[in-house]
């Protein structure tokens, strides 16, 4: 089961990197011993608050299933791509564990249109 977990945050934390909202969304550097931290390409972004703080943010998609077809979009339908769909327990489970670590401080949750926006955003109804 945790493969299966860390297979579909793969997935969904890697199809996120394309919303623009996080400073530090989609770029990897390493600490090779000349600084502080990591970063890495997906999973948790790094953010700005309206008072200046930095906050860390869980950064995943709810689901890259996705009825429209825009050509902008990774996760568009014709797209070829691996797919994959969180519960809402899990969401809320790597939520808490991430936050109970101080990975993060927050979740930023997107998601692709499963049947249509109102079914998608009542989440819940779809398993």
């Amino acid at each position: 089961m945790f493969d299966r977990i860390r297979e579909k945050l793969t997935i969904l934390a890697d199809a996120a990197k394309y919303d623009v909202s996080c400073s530090s969304s989609g770029g990897t550097r390493k600490n090779d011993n000349k600084g502080l931290g990591n970063s890495h390409v997906s999973g948790i972004c790094h953010t700005y608050t309206e008072d200046g703080r930095c906050v860390s943010l869980l950064k995943i998609l709810l689901t890259n299933h996705c009825i429209y077809d825009c050509l902008f979009c990774v996760s568009r339908k014709s797209n070829d791509i691996k797919r994959a769909a969180f519960t809402v327990d899990e969401v809320v489970d790597l939520t808490m564990n991430f936050y109970r670590r101080n990975y993060i401080e927050g979740l930023f949750l997107s998601s692709g249109i499963f049947k249509n926006a109102d079914f998608t955003m009542n989440a819940c109804s779809w398993w």
